[in-house]
């Protein structure tokens, strides 16, 4: 290997650290906790406002189905104290009585 082969290879090896450098800088920002937590917000922020304007649209083109959608989860979640309203009351179980629970044979000896 001549010199010139020597000092070629080292100006190629010095280019290659001085990459591999700004790659390692560069991924280090990309992956920054705290630059990555605001894309993150970012994002879901920018999601959560397109789940809502389509919905908002949705609602505005059927609004009786949201309106019974909303009677059903509300019938849903408060069904008993509604019942309760309407005095619907739920039928306990009566408990048998001793002679109904008797064998034949105790029933006999009494």
């Amino acid at each position: 290997m001549s010199a010139e082969d020597v000092a070629l290879a080292e100006a190629r090896a010095s280019e290659a650290r001085r990459r591999l450098d700004g790659t390692v800088e560069r991924l280090q920002t990309e992956l920054e906790p705290r630059r990555l937590a605001r894309v993150a917000l970012a994002e879901v922020t920018e999601g959560g406002e397109r789940v809502a304007r389509a919905g908002a649209d949705v609602a505005r083109r059927n609004p009786g189905v949201l309106a019974g959608g909303a009677t059903l989860l509300v019938a849903l979640v408060t069904g008993r104290q509604i019942a309760r309203m309407f005095g619907k009351k739920k039928r306990q179980k009566q408990l048998p009585s001793p002679q109904d629970v008797a064998s034949s044979a105790e029933r006999i000896g009494s």
